[in-house]
């Protein structure tokens, strides 16, 4: 679909075309989806936020700009629903859960060695359940930037941060998922 057909969708939704808004719903439904998992890795969740974003969309078509990007838009809807989210997750683990009973993580070899990891969606695998323990910003920019392969200046779009802000939660996002990588799982990188 191209960004002409994109925008022409988008006005025809701001006139109350149903059908219109249900074609761009098909369309880029997958990609908040994709987004959302990643950022909740719940799939109950995830879908809840989808739908919520592509209501929010409806609800404010008329603010987008169509001078930019609409999936720059549709991702800052779905971002911000799931920091909201996983604000209230964090909360309610906090207020109901003992320290014990946290272990909604997948079940992962304790010492791995580089030369056993069998394949990149082990790895993936690991690196996405480590993400889950990273401050909602650095799992957020990291996400956005190394999963969803967004540029940092789509991030700090998407995500109200500076460029200077995104780099830096980056930084330390990356730096530590190598330090849980060491930790938990005693995989290091290997040396050139």
């Amino acid at each position: 679909m191209t960004d002409d057909t994109v925008r022409d969708l988008i006005q025809r939704c701001n006139d109350g075309d149903v059908l219109a808004f249900e074609k761009l719903v098909r369309k880029f439904q997958s990609y908040a989806f994709a987004l959302a998992m990643r950022l909740l890795c719940d799939e109950t969740e995830s879908r809840d936020i989808v739908q919520e974003s592509f209501v929010r969309i409806w609800k404010h078509i008329d603010r987008f700009d169509p001078r930019k990007q609409f999936t720059t838009w549709m991702y800052t809807i779905v971002t911000n629903l799931c920091v909201d989210r996983l604000r209230t997750i964090n909360r309610n683990r906090k207020l109901f859960l003992s320290h014990d009973e946290d272990s909604a993580l997948p079940d992962i070899p304790d010492d791995l060695d580089v030369y056993e990891i069998e394949s990149n969606e082990e790895l993936a695998a690991m690196i996405k359940s480590l993400t889950r323990e990273l401050p909602t910003k650095q799992r957020l920019v990291f996400t956005l930037r190394d999963i969803q392969d967004l540029t940092v200046e789509e991030v700090a779009t998407i995500t109200g941060l500076s460029v200077g802000s995104v780099k830096t939660n980056l930084h330390y996002a990356r730096r530590a998922l190598r330090r849980l990588m060491e930790d938990k799982h005693h995989v290091t990188r290997l040396e050139p």
